[in-house]
């Protein structure tokens, strides 16, 4: 008891040190907020890029598709103006078969020259199609991709 006697009178002749109220105007952020704050934008930012990459691939896709419906009509222009064979009426995957194998013109300048797409497999065909008319036995391009 004298012990704790003797402590309380020390205490009381201490000096108190005065505690200061938050100040929260301060003038910077913290180490802490910082990096929750890049946690967050980078979880976000990996959202939105897997959905963006997503679109993409099918626009590739499609675009290629685009691309080979192309080359198959105006392939197709040269070989008919060639008065080559290898038209399959109502039959566009088999006439766009018969264009990979190649076919060769009978008739005019084009007379013996070989027609054939070489660039494109048959696994290519499906998705090109889609951008391909037929329509009185000729190939047409169709942009929108519709399906007959």
């Amino acid at each position: 008891m004298i012990i704790i006697n003797l402590v309380l009178r020390i205490s009381a002749t201490l000096p108190r040190q005065q505690t200061q109220p938050k100040n929260w105007t301060r003038a910077g952020i913290s180490l802490l907020e910082l990096l929750a704050v890049i946690c967050l934008v980078g979880i976000l930012i990996s959202i939105s890029i897997g959905s963006y990459g997503g679109k993409t691939l099918d626009v590739i896709e499609q675009v290629t598709n685009q691309r080979n419906a192309q080359e198959i009509v105006s392939l197709g222009v040269y070989a008919t103006l060639g008065g080559a064979d290898f038209v399959i009426p109502g039959d566009k995957q088999a006439t766009a078969a018969k264009l990979i194998g190649g076919v060769t013109g009978q008739q005019g300048m084009w007379k013996g020259k070989h027609f054939s797409l070489t660039n494109l497999r048959p696994t290519d065909l499906p998705g090109a199609l889609t951008f391909v008319k037929f329509e009185s036995d000729l190939l047409l391009y169709d942009p929108a991709g519709q399906q007959p």
